[in-house]
C-alpha cells in the first residue's frame, strides 16, 4: 500500500460519484476533508469479515470485490465495486463491523472517509441522510435483481444478459475487451469459474467468440434469443 495526496482531479471524481452528486459540493467537500488516499495491489487485503472497520471506502480507480467464505473454503463474491462507488457503508449501523471480506482485484486507489464522521453528519444533516437513503435503497434493489437473477436464470442466460448490456445502442454485433478478469465477472454474476466457461462454450452457438479478455458477438438478436 501507497499512500497518496489527494489532488482536485481525485477530488472531482469522487464528488461526482452517486452518493455525493446529490449533495451541496460544499458538504461533499467538507466529507472528504481528511479523507485517506492510499494505492493498493492487486490482492490487497482491506478487511475481514468480523474486523472492525471504522471507515467507508471509495474506489477511485481500480476494482475491489467483496465476498464470503463457506466452510469448505469456497469463495462467494457479493459485490464488486469500480469507480466512483463506495461500500463498507453498513458498517456505520452494524456495529463497526466488517460483513464480508474485501480484496483489491486490480491495482487500484482508494480513499478513506471517518465512519464517525460520515454517521454525525448523517445525523445532523438532511441531505446527507436522504443521500444515504438512497444509496442503501439502490444497493438495495442490485442484491434483489441479482436474488432474482440467481434465481430465475442460467448461467449462460446471465452471461448473456451481461453481454447484451454492453452493447452499443443500435449495434448488431460488436466486440469489447473485459473490464476485469473473467474470474471477477464470475463472481459478478454469482458463478463459479468453471460454470461462466461452460457458459461461454454454451453461448458460442449463439455467435459469442472468446479470446482471453476479447468478447466478439457476432449476432446480437441470436443472443437475445437465448
Amino acid at each position: 500500500m501507497k499512500t497518496l495526496q489527494m489532488t482536485s482531479i481525485d477530488r472531482n471524481i469522487l464528488t461526482g460519484c452517486r452518493f455525493f452528486k446529490r449533495l451541496p459540493l460544499s458538504t461533499a467537500e467538507a466529507i472528504l476533508h481528511g479523507a485517506a488516499l492510499a494505492e493498493h495491489e492487486k490482492y490487497d487485503s482491506l478487511f475481514r469479515q468480523g474486523d472492525r472497520i471504522d471507515d467507508v471506502f471509495l474506489v477511485l480507480s481500480g476494482l475491489v470485490r467483496l465476498y464470503r467464505v463457506g466452510k469448505d473454503g469456497r469463495e462467494a463474491d457479493v459485490g464488486v465495486f469500480a469507480k466512483g462507488e463506495l461500500f463498507g457503508e453498513d458498517t456505520m449501523f452494524l456495529g463497526y463491523r466488517a460483513t464480508a471480506n474485501a480484496e483489491v482485484a486490480e491495482n487500484s486507489v482508494i480513499a478513506r472517509v471517518d465512519s464517525r464522521k460520515l454517521r454525525q453528519l448523517a445525523a445532523s444533516d438532511p441531505d446527507v441522510a436522504q443521500a444515504f437513503i438512497e444509496h442503501l435503497c439502490h444497493r438495495g434493489k442490485m442484491k434483489e435483481d441479482l436474488l432474482a437473477q440467481d434465481r430465475l436464470l442460467t448461467a449462460p442466460q446471465r452471461v448473456a444478459n451481461y453481454l447484451l448490456s454492453q452493447c452499443p445502442n443500435g449495434s448488431t454485433s460488436f466486440c469489447f475487451r473485459l473490464p476485469f478478469q473473467k474470474s471477477v465477472l464470475a463472481g459478478k454474476l454469482g458463478l463459479a469459474p468453471e460454470a461462466l466457461s461452460r457458459a461461454f462454450s454454451a453461448l458460442r452457438e449463439s455467435g459469442v467468440s472468446v479470446k482471453g479478455r476479447m468478447i466478439e458477438i457476432h449476432d446480437r438478436h441470436a443472443l437475445e434469443r437465448f
